[in-house]
């Protein structure tokens, strides 16, 4: 004898729920490590840029591929970003943290590291250094004409495929 449709549907219901609701359970999260991230319509740095993500940002994993992510934001934006961008555990801090990380390199004297930004004028500190410590105007024209110089972005993405380099790393 057959039960009547009234007795299946329900059960077929509560089914179908427990079934959407464990998958969203079993929905991997992953945090934004980088002070700002770029989410990637494709799997590779030349791939058009789709979205961007800040520092701490939940994002949802929707796939893996190598050392890609495909996941989507709390506000529905869906694109890929590179691995190493992310982090399993919500970093502690936030972008204020980095920030106050990043002032802290530059408190004091400049190193000399930073003398060639000062000689492009990214940084007055770093200028002021670059007077007191006798860097030349040859020396700065040169820097300037370095800072100029583009490479075409498929030349770059050779390079790191090549050389086994960022999202090419094994």
């Amino acid at each position: 004898m057959t039960q009547p449709r009234s007795f299946w549907m329900p059960l077929i219901l509560v089914w179908v729920g427990l079934f959407v609701w464990g998958t969203e359970v079993l929905a991997e999260t992953v945090y934004v490590q980088a002070k700002q991230a770029q989410l990637r319509a494709g799997k590779t740095s030349l791939d058009a840029v789709v979205g961007k993500v800040k520092f701490g940002e939940a994002l949802e994993v929707v796939g893996r591929d190598g050392n890609w992510v495909d996941v989507k934001t709390s506000s529905g934006a869906r694109g890929w970003i590179f691995a190493n961008k992310t982090t399993p555990s919500k970093p502690s801090g936030n972008n204020d943290t980095l920030a106050k990380l990043g002032q802290s390199m530059r408190a004091g004297d400049a190193s000399a590291t930073t003398a060639s930004a000062g000689a492009r004028g990214l940084d007055k500190a770093s200028e002021g250094y670059a007077n007191r410590t006798g860097v030349s105007s040859r020396d700065r024209e040169a820097v300037d004409r370095m800072t100029t110089y583009q490479i075409p972005d498929q030349e770059v993405e050779e390079f790191l495929r090549e050389g086994g380099l960022g999202e090419y790393a094994k």
